[in-house]
């Protein structure tokens, strides 16, 4: 019977362990497997639906790398700002002591003289040495400190601390700008790319069209077996272009995906409907616009920060006054012959003030303020590099808008020039060479629209852009 219980426990131990143990396995399927199918699925429906460029830009605003570091520099910044703001408030300590002293305190007796009895006259005890304290000590306290005056620094370490908190919202602004135009840009790389792959495909299409009416031809007599080579190599021609632009599509698409904070190696859907054109000429309000870019905002906080330091540096040359109270619980008291554990307080003003230090202090601040006069001057450089930049970047839009009319009249001609081209070599009355120069000709005019079409965008991307606008009209 004994033996018959034991078993019956055993398997009943056995049977609750396999079941703690599956339960621990759909726990681990939950934690691990649901969350990578969470990100399978989300990845998926980056991949199923086309995406335009404003989807792209919102993809990289929530996942893009270099603004999650600007992100957590602000909330850095605001931690900063809390712990300056706190040193205008009091400080309390708790702490302890234990020890031994070598020496103590002492009391001495000087010689006693008494007349002794019987006329034996005077009597002198002599003086004794007696110890009233302990070698050993020990104390527990609470200390408090709250400034009183400080010189100014306080004030300016909070001056300079709410100066870097929002010259880290500034840099949030400016990382989100530059993390805007790389994803303008890379994504008309993309279309580009494509757009050279579809002229190219169009082009071979054409050729190999060229290559059948060439052979009618020959059938006919009217073209020598000699003449199809340069059709042939042509066609060659078209095939390596197409596999270039695909090359080019896939790396630009990787570039995409890395600034959009999604894997590089992830494959990602761009819409192929254009992209509607940007305004020509600027529009008046954009062109007078005054908006100070994030780079002139973060300079100005430099200054200001700086301005803080020459306060911090400036109260150590002053008086440091402070309110003191404490309460201590200390052994061996207040009574030298009894020894025991007794409480006391302590209040006081405390004041510090440093006469010599072979003028570290005042090197100190001599350097802040070298430091505020070198950044008052890179401001005035970001000043100037800004206004430079605007007047680039605006040519260099007004250049291509005028490049890109050109570019489409351009094709319109090359487009008639091959379809007479071509309808007169079906006839014998233009040569493979005269075909073959019409088709070069219409396949630079396209490539180079293309290109052109894609320089507009990222040209008023960067105009928008170098002007402190986030996008052109402003979003309400």
């Amino acid at each position: 019977m004994i033996k018959e219980r034991m078993l019956l426990q055993y398997k009943r131990r056995i049977k609750c362990l396999t079941g703690l143990m599956i339960a621990l396995i759909v726990f681990l399927c939950i934690e691990l497997i649901l969350p990578v199918a969470a990100l399978s699925a989300s990845a998926e429906g980056i991949k199923q639906g086309p995406l335009r460029l404003e989807d792209c830009l919102n993809i990289a605003f929530e996942n893009n790398l270099d603004l999650s570091q600007a992100k957590k520099g602000r909330e850095e910044a605001a931690f900063y700002l809390k712990q300056a703001e706190g040193r205008r408030y009091p400080e309390l300590d708790i702490g302890g002591m234990s020890g031994y002293m070598s020496d103590v305190n002492k009391m001495r007796i000087g010689d006693i003289t008494v007349e002794g009895p019987g006329g034996l006259g005077p009597l002198t005890v002599p003086g004794k040495n007696y110890t009233v304290g302990e070698h050993e000590k020990a104390d527990l306290f609470v200390e408090l400190l709250q400034p009183i005056y400080t010189g100014g620094k306080i004030e300016g370490g909070i001056r300079a601390a709410s100066a870097g908190y929002k010259g880290s919202g500034h840099q949030l602004a400016l990382v989100k700008s530059q993390i805007r135009q790389q994803v303008v840009v890379a994504f008309h790389q993309v279309t580009k790319a494509r757009e050279l792959k579809r002229i190219a495909v169009a082009s071979r299409e054409q050729i190999i069209s060229h290559l059948k009416d060439a052979k009618n031809l020959m059938d006919q007599g009217m073209m020598l077996k000699s003449e199809m080579l340069p059709i042939d190599l042509r066609r060659l021609d078209m095939e390596l272009k197409i596999v270039q632009a695909e090359n080019a599509a896939a790396r630009a698409t990787a570039s995409l995906a890395e600034r959009m904070g999604l894997p590089p190696g992830q494959k990602i859907d761009i819409s192929s409907d254009p992209e509607p054109p940007p305004p020509w000429p600027v529009p008046m309000d954009l062109a007078a616009s005054t908006v100070k870019r994030p780079e002139q905002e973060i300079a100005e906080k430099q200054v200001e920060a700086a301005a803080g330091e020459v306060d911090i540096a400036g109260g150590g040359l002053l008086p440091q006054v402070g309110l003191t109270a404490s309460g201590h619980y200390g052994w061996p008291g207040f009574i030298a012959t009894q020894p025991e554990w007794e409480p006391s307080w302590q209040t006081g003003v405390k004041m510090s003030w440093n006469v010599f230090d072979m003028d570290q202090r005042k090197n100190e601040k001599n350097a802040a303020q070298a430091k505020k006069s070198r950044l008052e001057q890179a401001r005035a450089s970001v000043d100037q590099m800004i206004a430079l930049d605007r007047i680039n970047t605006r040519l260099a839009y007004d250049e291509a808008c005028q490049k890109l009319s050109i570019s489409k009249e351009k094709v319109v001609s090359a487009q008639e020039n091959f379809n007479t081209k071509e309808d007169n070599f079906k006839v014998g009355m233009a040569t493979n060479t005269d075909f073959l120069d019409a088709h070069t000709e219409l396949l630079n005019a396209t490539s180079e629209l293309a290109l052109i079409s894609a320089e507009v965008q990222t040209a008023w991307a960067d105009y928008v852009r170098a002007m402190g606008m986030e996008e052109w009209p402003p979003a309400k």
